[in-house]
């Protein structure tokens, strides 16, 4: 248990699965650089050829999610407003709205992540990116946006506080865990599914700074 909350949250497997990949929680976890730009909300923005501006969500926030089961996406044509709600994720026991890094008109969905859903956090800062903005002025939206050089403390220490948030309820609930799959027992609940989805996700909406300027 230790292992994987200093780590991932990973679904933990028994030796006969197959285990599912998913992106590491470390302190080594690298932000792409040329061109993007990060919020404090943990999505990222880009220009593309287009002029567009593509935004995602970061890899630390994408490896918290429970198995993703689909994606709810804004209108085409919808405006958007800085810290406005505009993406669902629908996972296993729960919903999870996401607010805009910035102000701008939908252009573009990531319709690949319809039939796809696991590439938003598998893939999150490539495959997985969710839509694209047609922004007014992209120099001043991207101005209140952050460097990987800017973003990178700032998410260790989210990413921190998510962690020791769920160490200090997980030692908690260590005797209700039973027998887990090192010790031939049966298969480990999520820790979501421990936790309960309501409580999981204030936990990610706490941590990973929604409504934070």
């Amino acid at each position: 248990m230790d292992a994987a909350m200093n780590r991932r949250i990973p679904e933990p497997v028994s030796s006969k699965e197959e285990a599912i990949p998913s992106p590491a929680w470390n302190s080594e976890q690298e932000l792409p650089r040329e061109g993007y730009r990060y919020s404090s909300n943990h999505w990222w923005t880009r220009k593309t050829d287009s002029g567009f501006i593509r935004v995602g969500i970061g890899a630390d926030l994408a490896a918290a999610l429970p198995a993703i089961k689909s994606v709810v996406f804004p209108s085409l044509r919808q405006r958007l407003v800085r810290g406005q709600t505009c993406v669902w994720i629908v996972m296993e026991g729960g919903t999870l709205p996401l607010e805009a890094p910035m102000e701008g008109v939908v252009r573009a969905v990531n319709h690949d992540l319809i039939e796809k859903p696991h590439l938003l956090s598998r893939q999150p800062f490539t495959d997985g990116w969710l839509c694209e903005l047609q922004v007014d002025d992209a120099d001043v939206e991207t101005a209140v946006l952050m460097t990987a050089d800017e973003a990178r403390p700032r998410y260790a220490t989210d990413r921190g506080r998510f962690l020791s948030s769920l160490a200090r309820i997980m030692r908690g609930k260590r005797s209700a865990v039973g027998v887990t799959i090192a010790d031939g027992g049966e298969r480990q609940q999520h820790l979501w599914d421990m936790l309960g989805p309501s409580r999981y996700f204030t936990m990610l909406r706490q941590t990973f700074g929604w409504n934070r300027k």
